[in-house]
């Protein structure tokens, strides 16, 4: 049996002397733990993704349990609960979260890479761009930490997350490329 793929576009961001700014439009509360609020969280955003790849995770499982074992899968990675941050508005309310990571055995000179293992905005607040915010408050603690460069990918019909990425100040790596789930 073969295994799907998915075609992504690949983005690579490397550390500035500065740390990168992020908005003040969010304040930021770090993850507990992969616990019930966290795993709802992230079943509401793969639940109404445009991406094909959560959407064939909630069409296999229980949406819940997808992104339960989706979650339990960054295992495979290295990071610590503090790293992973929920964007708070400006009234108390969870709007996204950021889960940053670093790839293990992958160091050049002594810092890590890193990637945005999962990131996402809720599906009531998405289209104001807090993705930008996510995402760099994502990339700032990947460049406090040390890393040498952040790699990440996402759908090609993810057209939002790509206009994110350029933002940002990543950029393209590569043409699309086939990942598997």
């Amino acid at each position: 049996m073969s295994q799907q793929t998915f075609l992504k576009v690949p983005f690579v961001w490397k550390g500035t002397e500065r740390l990168i700014e992020v908005s003040s439009r969010l304040t930021f509360e770090p993850v507990k733990a992969i616990d019930d609020q966290l795993i709802s969280t992230v079943t509401r955003v793969m639940s109404e993704s445009i991406d094909a790849s959560d959407r064939q995770r909630v069409s296999k499982h229980d949406p819940y349990k997808a992104a339960e074992m989706f979650l339990n899968s960054a295992r495979d990675f290295a990071y610590q609960d503090n790293w992973w941050q929920f964007g708070i508005n400006e009234k108390g309310e969870i709007v996204g979260f950021v889960l940053p990571v670093v790839f293990s055995g992958c160091a050049k000179e002594g810092l890590e890479e890193g990637t945005i293992y999962y990131m996402g905005v809720l599906p009531e607040y998405r289209g104001l761009g807090l993705a930008n915010d996510l995402l760099s408050k994502g990339t700032q603690i990947l460049q406090e930490i040390g890393v040498w460069r952040v790699f990440c990918d996402t759908a090609v019909d993810n057209v939002r997350m790509i206009s994110a990425f350029k933002r940002v100040g990543y950029r393209q790596y590569s043409e699309p490329w086939e990942r598997p789930v």
